[in-house]
């Protein structure tokens, strides 16, 4: 990978030259304390959020955007992570407030600025043209990832909705044990199922608190979003940025907001 030229090792905490290469499997088995607080806190700020209402869902799923805008460039390779991390700030503002109309009419449009803004942050950069597709792609993913989330601000909206974006968020929750791991040689083979066994767990004890949420709706809930969310992470540990705080916080807080979409569809389902 070509150097960022925009981003620098002093600036993001890590080693010098250790963004530019692939990490191997031994580095990536490892605990990283810094993400897994940073998404255990995404989670269960959404879940109280969630629990609360709208208007407190709606502001932390902005902040958790805003957060995400700031980790996702590094991680995702953007060649310009300053560009990128402005162009979806201000995407995820535009995305997340259009969640206020509550049929979620406004949120291709909102997505679709924010693919205007990217093109428009390449057209007017000054670095050349290197890494473009990547730069862009990278813009492309975090919105979609940002927009994933925003979808399940309206499920604060019923207390089906609400009831189902808790026991996500805490099979979500769960899942982060399974972050720690990675060093345990003879799990490594079982990760997946282990996250898929405590995330169904813990959405159905979490949906005992509510009857809009039955036990089979749980186990589904629970094993939904609860791989997704640690799978999403899995897949980004080799990435080199990994070893930097700041992308931490990008597939922490990355790997809470792209369940929305599935807290959304079960909101609705009855």
């Amino acid at each position: 990978m070509a150097p960022v030229p925009d981003d620098d090792a002093a600036r993001t905490g890590a080693p010098d030259g250790s963004l530019h290469l692939p990490l191997s499997p031994v580095g990536a088995d490892r605990v990283r304390w810094f993400g897994v607080v940073a998404t255990l806190l995404a989670a269960v700020a959404l879940l109280v959020a969630q629990d609360t209402g709208y208007a407190a869902t709606l502001g932390v799923t902005l902040a958790l955007a805003l957060a995400m805008a700031w980790g996702w460039p590094l991680l995702s390779g953007s060649h310009t992570p300053r560009a990128t991390t402005l162009v979806l700030a201000v995407g995820s503002v535009a995305i997340v407030l259009s969640a206020l109309r509550q049929d979620l009419l406004w949120v291709p449009a909102a997505v679709a600025f924010g693919i205007l803004l990217a093109f428009f942050g390449q057209l007017v950069r000054r670095t050349g043209r290197e890494g473009l597709v990547l730069t862009l792609l990278s813009s492309f993913g975090g919105l979609a990832v940002i927009a994933s989330g925003t979808t399940a601000v309206v499920a604060a909206n019923s207390d089906r909705g609400q009831a189902v974006a808790v026991v996500a968020m805490a099979a979500v929750a769960a899942a982060v044990v399974v972050d720690l791991l990675p060093g345990v040689r003879v799990l490594v083979p079982f990760l997946g199922l282990v996250a898929l066994v405590v995330s169904v767990l813990a959405a159905v004890v979490a949906a005992t608190r509510f009857a809009d949420v039955n036990a089979l709706e749980a186990l589904g809930i629970g094993a939904a979003v609860g791989t997704v969310s640690w799978s999403f992470r899995r897949v980004l540990s080799l990435q080199p940025a990994m070893l930097t705080r700041r992308g931490q916080v990008g597939a922490g807080v990355g790997s809470v907001l792209a369940v929305g979409a599935v807290v959304n569809l079960f909101s609705v389902l009855t």
